[in-house]
């Protein structure tokens, strides 16, 4: 190939290749931080999802005891029936 054939001098590839370079290098550090921010999302949404269910849990207990008091004031009620109708 001649001079004239070729479509960038050398100085000029050089220079694209620099360019390229620092591109990849910015390309490649926005990848980590995204990365990091992935990771620190997933790590917040665990995080969420087990005080979520700590939550359910406990508004589940505290259901239970309710309802459980209700059955034990129940039974006393059918309990002094059973003695009012026995004598």
């Amino acid at each position: 190939m001649t001079n004239k054939e070729q479509w960038y001098t050398n100085k000029e590839l050089y220079e694209m290749m620099v360019d390229l370079s620092k591109r990849l290098e910015q390309t490649n550090a926005e990848l980590t931080k995204t990365q990091i921010l992935i990771r620190d999302y997933n790590g917040l949404r665990e995080r969420i999802d087990k005080c979520e269910k700590q939550i359910a849990l406990s508004k589940g207990q505290g259901k239970g005891s309710k309802d459980m008091w209700g059955y034990v004031v129940g039974g006393i009620g059918l309990l002094l029936a059973l003695i009012a109708y026995i004598r």
